[in-house]
């Protein structure tokens, strides 16, 4: 019978705002080359989960003592992992700069790390670069594994990411010639729309234009705001269905993140999230 004497060195866990549970689960990590040689070499064994993945060495001796031996029959002193997304919306519903292109990374050795008890906050670093085949990097020095007792209470790394907040702006092109003396746009909770507006798209269509103003609204992959559209109740109309007015479209849709416009100049701009109605 073969013996396996696994324990744990330490997890890597991505979250972001935007999904529902928190759990990130659109990015994969995978060991560099250099990593991966070591890694088979020294019995090492991945456990991945959907927002990450925690690792296991297999050896009799302490994990302290096989890093020591690592280092020096190799001269590693750190793992590295690549980060790639698989969702192509991930730097659209991401908090990120708009117009950035390059790689976010990550050590352990980041003096700006938040550091708890067994936990780690890994500090976010954007490095520009025009093409890169990589989402980004993830570094885990062996001094810093080295730290935590090896017990159950492996050190855990946190990754975190939040979601994007924009300008909503509902577009309705009434082709139907559908009543609309006193439109507004209404909400349960406290987002205020402003509008309407006439305006002319590039189809040439007219369109009605209400958006949320300064007032940005965070993206998310589940609805969590419900909007509907109302002709509004004027002092002599007492045959309207609420106190609001008449539901002309309930429940309006929410923006599709693969879309998304930028207003403003080279010194203030903000992210904007068109929707565009037919009544």
């Amino acid at each position: 019978m073969i013996q396996s004497n696994f324990i744990k060195a330490f997890g890597i866990m991505a979250y972001h705002s935007f999904f529902d549970n928190n759990k990130c689960n659109c990015l994969h990590f995978t060991p560099n080359h250099t990593t991966d040689i070591t890694l088979r070499k020294f019995g090492f064994k991945m456990n991945p989960f959907s927002n990450g993945f925690e690792l296991f060495s297999n050896t009799n001796s302490s994990l302290s003592d096989l890093l020591d031996y690592i280092t020096k029959t190799t001269q590693q002193d750190y793992f590295e992992f690549d980060i790639t997304s698989a969702n192509p919306n991930f730097m659209l519903f991401t908090a990120l700069p708009i117009n950035w292109l390059g790689e976010i990374n990550y050590s352990s050795r980041d003096p700006k790390n938040e550091i708890n008890t067994n936990s780690i906050l890994l500090n976010q670093t954007l490095e520009t670069k025009l093409i890169s085949p990589f989402f980004g990097h993830v570094k885990i020095y062996f001094d810093d594994l080295k730290k935590t007792p090896n017990n159950a209470l492996s050190l855990l790394f946190h990754i975190n990411f939040t979601a994007r907040a924009t300008q909503w702006q509902y577009y309705f092109i009434n082709k139907n010639e559908v009543q609309l003396t006193n439109p507004l746009i209404v909400e349960k909770g406290s987002v205020q729309f402003d509008g309407p507006k006439k305006v002319t798209l590039q189809t040439g269509e007219q369109a009605l234009l209400f958006t949320s103003g300064n007032t940005n609204i965070l993206l998310s992959e589940k609805p969590k705001y419900k909007f509907d559209l109302v002709n509004q109740n004027t002092p002599n109309d007492s045959s309207q269905i609420n106190s609001r007015g008449k539901v002309i479209l309930k429940g309006l849709p929410v923006p599709d993140v693969s879309r998304i416009g930028i207003v403003g100049n080279s010194q203030t701009s903000q992210v904007t999230s068109p929707m565009y109605i037919y009544l």
